[in-house]
């Protein structure tokens, strides 16, 4: 099974503060290289990781500040320097005083990037090289954080296609069996869940409720609590809580890198000070749920390259995965057809058990 990515999209590339100032470091998104760093001056920025002369990676040489004030990436092989800012090339050491070569024509592709509540996206045009530098949609405001950055994060790996790695994000039938942990759900508890979802700009989305009751973390935040989770392209997932006095965003992002390898970045905004006594408790919790998504996703992808595999489907339980599919492939035709991407999902209820 091989990946058929979302481009005209933003994916999320790191959190803000991996990425120090004046330091610069090699990443794949897409399959795509890139420089993913940071000027003295704060500001970051992300160029296609190859040097236009001679294929050498940009992300081992450094920042230069030119005479403008703007800031290059040098590269280490030849010294060739690329701008920051649209990736132009803006010196040739070996070229003579009076060349008459346009070197200005050349370049590394720039990709768009924000820095958004401590995260960083980045902009994956469909082709970087002819992308006109403006984006098709706004990066993910992540509205409902309540705090400037993530107060908990966890990374996991996952091998195999990316949208069986996505499917798991909205796949609720796994949870009580992959993830049996004291204060989780567990097979023998489970009951049967209505839920009640609806259209959103970028996917779908569960109307807010009272969280499940075989669900003993929730009752860790206690209050009369409701919970509101949405799922948007191309693999993001936000969960926010609400009592009557504080929210918590609980937001996870998949981000592909290179071909059948992804990764999984959680993380979470709160205004809730208890949270903050008991991180230390919950963090390794945290850790040890996200790992077992990435270790079941493993094993199944064992089997995928090694099979040939038809999906079976069962019902309501497995209709969240076939929306991802059918919003996923929207998106792609509007993309084509230079449309405003409009949601496929119409409001509908489900029923499983969990």
């Amino acid at each position: 099974m091989r990946d058929i990515l979302l481009r005209d999209i933003w994916y999320f590339a790191a959190f803000a503060s991996d990425i120090k100032a004046g330091k610069m470091q090699r990443i794949f998104i897409c399959g795509d290289p890139i420089v993913l760093g940071r000027t003295k001056k704060g500001d970051v920025f992300a160029l296609r990781d190859v040097c236009p002369h001679r294929a050498a990676m940009l992300s081992t040489g450094r920042q230069v500040e030119e005479e403008d004030g703007s800031t290059s990436v040098e590269c280490p092989y030849h010294g060739w320097r690329m701008g920051v800012r649209t990736g132009g090339c803006k010196h040739i050491p070996a070229l003579v005083e009076d060349s008459k070569f346009e070197y200005q024509r050349l370049g590394a592709p720039a990709y768009p990037v924000a820095e958004v509540k401590g995260t960083i996206w980045i902009y994956m045009p469909e082709d970087p090289k002819r992308f006109d530098g403006k984006p098709a949609l706004p990066p993910p405001s992540l509205a409902n954080a309540v705090c400037d950055a993530p107060k908990m994060t966890v990374v996991a790996q996952a091998e195999g296609p990316y949208d069986e790695t996505v499917i798991g994000l909205v796949d609720p039938a796994h949870t009580t069996f992959v993830h049996q942990q004291w204060f989780w759900r567990r097979p023998k508890d489970a009951k049967e869940k209505i839920k009640h979802y609806e259209p959103s700009s970028l996917g779908f989305r569960m109307k807010a409720h009272p969280p499940s009751t075989n669900a003993r973390a929730y009752k860790l935040i206690g209050g009369a609590l409701t919970t509101e989770i949405e799922f948007a392209l191309p693999g993001l997932r936000y969960e926010t809580i609400r009592n009557e006095k504080h929210t918590i965003l609980s937001f996870t992002a998949i981000t592909p890198h290179e071909e059948g390898h992804s990764s999984i970045n959680h993380m979470v905004f709160w205004d809730m000070p208890l949270l903050s006594v008991v991180k230390p408790f919950i963090y390794p919790l945290a850790v040890r749920f996200l790992r077992q998504d990435g270790k079941i996703l493993s094993e199944q992808n064992e089997n995928l390259k090694r099979f040939d595999h038809k999906m079976k489907y069962v019902e309501d339980a497995d209709r969240l995965a076939g929306w991802y599919m059918q919003t996923k492939q929207a998106y792609r035709q509007a993309r084509e057809q230079d449309q405003p991407f409009v949601s496929p999902i119409e409001e509908a209820t489900l029923r499983w058990r969990t």
